[in-house]
Order: C-alpha cells, then structure tokens, then sequence
C-alpha cells in the first residue's frame, strides 16, 4: 500500500464512518460488509464472542445488557459528577466507577466482567480498520489515519482516543476537532480559500447537537464559539415516531409494548429503522413479528405523517443556534457557510427548516450528512501523507493565542498552509 493512502475517521455516539483518500487525492466513503457507509457504534460482549456494528445492533433485543451502546460518551474523561449518575441510572448495561472512571460490568462466566470505555473504543477502530484492510487489499502495511473528536474533548480524552485506534492497529497522524475539518469536505480552503468569513457548522447526532461558529481567513481555521447540548439529539425524533406507534398498538391490540423490555426493545429498533427509511423515502413499511402476547403489528408511516409528528421539536433544534450565535456575537446575517453533520439533517423537513434560519447563508450538498466528518478527516490526512511521512505521529493543529483580553484557540492545520 502506497504511504499516500491514508483515511479519515469519525466516531460518534451512534455510528461510525470511514474515508480513504487514494493516491490521487479522490476521497470515498467506504461501505461495511453489509454494504453500509455507515456502521452501529455499538458492541456486544458474551462468553461466545464479541461482535460490533451490525450484528452487535440486530442482537441487541435479546442481550440487552451485554450490548454497549453510545460508548463514546464516556470517552469524555471530563464528566462531571451529575454526567456520571445520570449514565449509571439510565444505562441499559451496568455501569460502575473504576479508577475514577466510569467502566461496564458485565453479566460473564468464562470472561473477565469489567471493561473500560476505551477497550469498547477500540473494537470500533478495528472493526474500521478491517473496512480499510479490505479497500487497500493489503495485510502487510499499517494504515495511517486521522480522527475526529469533539471540540469539547481534554487533551486527556484525546489521548484516550489516539490509544484506543492505536490499539486496533492504526498508526495516527492526528486527532482533530471534528468542526474544524468539515470546511475541507465542501473543498473549503482546498479548492476554494476564503478570507474574512464566518461559517457554521451544525451537528445533530444520536444523542447530541453540537453548532460551532469557524472563522476562516488567510488559511487559518479558528474556532470562535461552541456550543453543546445533551438536550436535544437524534433521539428526540426516534422518542416522537416511538410514542405514536405504542398508541398506534394500544388502539389495536389494546396491550402497551412499553410495559415490557423485550417489546420496548423491539418498537424501538423498529422505530429507529422507520425513522432511516423516512429520511429519503415518502413511506416506511413496519412490521415487527410477534410485538405483544404472540401478535404481529404492522404499519405503515408516510413522510409526510412523520414530519408532522416532529413539527413541535423543530424550535428546539434551533436552540443551540441561537446559543452559539450569541456567544459569537454574530447575527445569522454574518454567517456565509452552513455545514450540516449527522445522519438526521437527512431529514427533509428538518434539513430545510435549519437552512431557513440562514437565508443568505450557501449550504453545500452533494455529501451524506453522516458521512461528512469522515471525508473532511481523510482530506486533512490526504495533505499530511503529501508532505509529511505518513507513518509519523504529527502535532495536533489546536494552538493556544495569547491576545489583549483573552486566550484564544485557533486550529492551525497543516493544510491551510496552501494558501499563506
């Protein structure tokens, strides 16, 4: 494998991605073997074997508590107090305090029961570096990347996160503010330098919705303000369509799948799928065998339909715009750029409704929101494995201005250095 095909990877809550950057410089996002460009961050652990992605997801229903999900979430080594609590009460698997740090205790005979976030991390980035193994055809070279994390991650965090590929087999270039890199999905200081403009970046993920305002100029990327919110996520819609159709089976089979796990869990892996289809479909076809005291229930859920259930939420994803924005001291108006992540802005109603907030503002399509951060990472390492060896560990590109008033962080990345 030539040392300048490199890749970018984005790891979040949900799901995972990964890009390769080949020789030329073409980025793709690379499809897991079920086909899928985007992979269940999700891991399940039993005396027989431990599984990741998919088959993790589709066993979920009948090993509930050996399979973790939204493991990145405690990749945050930050977490306050209240964060730890609310994880330990509300996590499906059981989750204990080792070391200071959060940890899975797992129901296991023949294998050790506990197991940190950062191995779970782990068996994530060697499920992808499998994807990458398979695209480059090669068994005898380590493959170099880059990672994404988010801007609110320690140094510690990072660290954690840099080990945890590592430990998969992966030789990292750099771990980088998932923010920061999405400008080069769109061309943004590649092909296209710009000078004196403000761009918003907003993600709505699983289980989170981060907006950050860039400030580009000269090169430079910088981070001018950041918002994140547990508040509000990808779940709020899944929790919306979820409800709708437990009233759907109490009108027609008069019994309530909330009020028992196996049920719950099946609607909820029903509803998640629903919720994909309508992202790009006008219907979704739901069946789900045997839901409550051996009944099938079956349904069908137009766009349309579920766009109207998730109406109300809309002003509320819109919350950490105007936070952000706040923080910036900015108005909509100042903002030229709008780049969407995560896999919900597929969603029609709601994609639309987030660019109506910014009427002067371009917003670039062309790209899966969730497959942006990936692309934007493989970028940045397509120009680092030009001019630097491929193979060596570089700086992050976070640095620390001093001004006036105020310290200030400015992502320097390498790339940038085009345009100087």
């Amino acid at each position: 494998m030539s040392r300048s095909i490199v890749f970018g990877i984005h790891v979040g809550n949900s799901t995972a991605s990964i890009a390769i950057s080949k020789e030329e410089g073409k980025v793709d996002v690379l499809a897991n073997e079920a086909g899928d460009r985007i992979t269940p961050a999700i891991v399940s652990i039993t005396d027989e074997e431990t599984v990741v992605g998919n088959a993790a997801k589709t066993g979920f229903i009948s090993k509930q508590a050996n399979t973790i999900t939204f493991n990145n979430r405690l990749m945050n080594l930050s977490l306050d107090e209240n964060d730890k609590r609310s994880f330990i009460e509300n996590n499906k698997v059981k989750t204990i305090e080792d070391g200071g740090h959060l940890a899975y205790d797992l129901p296991l005979e023949t294998k050790k029961k506990i197991y940190s976030p950062q191995f779970i991390e782990s068996n994530i980035y060697k499920t992808l570096y499998g994807i990458a193994k398979r695209a480059t055809h090669s068994e005898d070279t380590k493959c170099s990347c880059v990672l994404t994390v988010p801007e609110f991650f320690d140094d510690p965090s990072r660290e954690s996160v840099r080990n945890a590929a590592i430990q998969a087999g992966w030789n990292v270039l750099q771990v980088v503010n998932a923010p920061s890199v999405t400008p080069f999905t769109y061309g943004i200081n590649v092909t296209e330098p710009l000078n004196d403009t403000y761009i918003l970046v907003y993600r709505l993920g699983g289980i989170s919705c981060d907006a950050t305002v860039l400030y580009v100029n000269s090169g430079l990327v910088s981070i001018v303000a950041s918002e994140h919110t547990k508040a509000i996520g990808g779940y709020k819609l899944i929790e919306t369509l979820k409800a709708h159709l437990i009233e759907e089976v109490k009108r027609k089979h008069r019994s309530n799948p909330s009020e028992n796990a196996r049920a719950s869990a099946k609607l909820q892996r029903a509803t998640e799928d629903a919720v994909h289809l309508l992202s790009t479909l006008k219907t979704a076809n739901i069946f789900i065998e045997s839901l409550t005291d051996g009944v099938d229930f079956a349904t069908t859920v137009s766009q349309a339909r579920f766009e109207s259930l998730i109406a109300h939420l809309l002003t509320d994803f819109a919350l950490p715009i105007e936070d952000v924005l706040k923080k910036a001291k900015l108005k909509s108006s100042d903002i030229k750029k709008v780049l969407l992540c995560g896999g919900p802005l597929k969603i029609p109603k709601l994609k639309h409704y987030i660019g109506n907030l910014f009427p002067h503002a371009d917003i670039p399509n062309g790209i899966s929101p969730d497959e942006v951060l990936a692309y934007g990472a493989a970028v940045q390492a397509s120009f680092l494995a030009k001019y630097w060896n491929a193979h060596d560990d570089l700086p992050e590109p976070t640095t620390e201005v001093h001004t006036l008033n105020e310290l200030i962080e400015i992502d320097v990345f390498f790339l940038c250095l085009i345009f100087l």
